[in-house]
């Protein structure tokens, strides 16, 4: 939910957290800014699109698209180092920002 406690139009978040879904352990300080995609072991698309609907209609992003076997090798490489890391499911940290979420918002969250 966003500061009004509203949902953007169409957001469906899931009952029950994925426990398939992981967040990478990073160093203190560190923030993910990995944007990437490696599709076939042969193409990578990247840029510093955010992949969400501002970044599709509203801002001015980059997305590229590159054929290339060696650097889609390199980005699996990348992508596994960081799922090896992953802590899986509701992190600590993301507990504290939904728990903080539900004490602000209560169970008034409604939809745009």
């Amino acid at each position: 939910p966003d500061h009004r406690c509203k949902l953007e139009v169409g957001n469906k978040p899931f009952a029950v957290p994925l426990q398939g879904v992981g967040t990478p352990r990073l160093s203190n300080g560190d923030k993910l800014h990995h944007k990437f995609a490696v599709i076939d072991n042969k193409t990578v698309v990247t840029g510093n699109f955010n992949w969400s609907p501002a970044a599709a209609h509203t801002n001015d992003e980059t997305l590229l698209v590159i054929h290339s076997p060696k650097l889609a090798a390199h980005s699996t490489r990348e992508m596994n180092r960081m799922w090896r890391s992953a802590e899986l499911g509701i992190t600590p940290r993301i507990q504290h920002k939904l728990d903080r979420q539900q004490a602000r918002c209560g169970n008034g969250i409604e939809r745009e």
